[in-house]
């Protein structure tokens, strides 16, 4: 989804603002190996930005990932499309 669309809120229809970018870390280990390894246990992890809208009437908060974010996100998961 493109900045530029207008997004509605779910909750009370009111139009949704973009509020900036936010990144948000996949992959890489966690527990017992982050403790073992440290650093390197986060080699496989990346970061992926998601643009954040949100209501100015009730406050809720959504998230959209853009086309590359989702190509990554799927890529990652190994999800397909379904259509």
């Amino acid at each position: 989804m493109s900045e530029s669309e207008v997004k509605k809120c779910h909750s009370c229809g009111v139009e949704m603002q973009f509020a900036g970018k936010a990144p948000f870390r996949i992959g890489g280990t966690s527990g017992g190996w982050k403790l073992l390894f440290g650093e390197w246990a986060e080699l496989g992890e990346e970061m992926l930005p998601f643009n954040i809208y949100i209501c100015p009437k009730c406050g809720r908060i959504e998230l959209f990932a853009d086309e590359e974010a989702k190509r990554r996100l799927l890529q990652h998961s190994n999800l397909k499309k379904i259509y």
